[in-house]
């Protein structure tokens, strides 16, 4: 159970990086303003939604490890 909980931490911690580069990408597509920098703001946005999804698939995941957790300790 233990080693479970340590999965659970190491992927919580990967979620809060995501989110962090997110915060970034948002950051550096919002410094693009000019039309020489529109490839550049394009692709920023791109990696976004792109990060927006594995953020979504990871979190699926999180909360399956997360019930699969708690049903464990109801059995014990």
């Amino acid at each position: 159970m233990e080693e479970l909980y340590s999965i659970m931490r190491d992927l919580l911690e990967v979620e809060y990086n995501q989110e962090s580069l997110l915060r970034l990408l948002r950051a550096a597509e919002a410094a693009y303003s000019d039309e020489k920098q529109e490839e550049a703001k394009y692709l920023a946005n791109c990696t976004k939604y792109y990060l927006k999804a594995l953020q979504e698939e990871l979190q699926r995941g999180i909360n399956r490890l997360d019930s699969y957790i708690a049903e464990e300790v109801k059995k014990r």
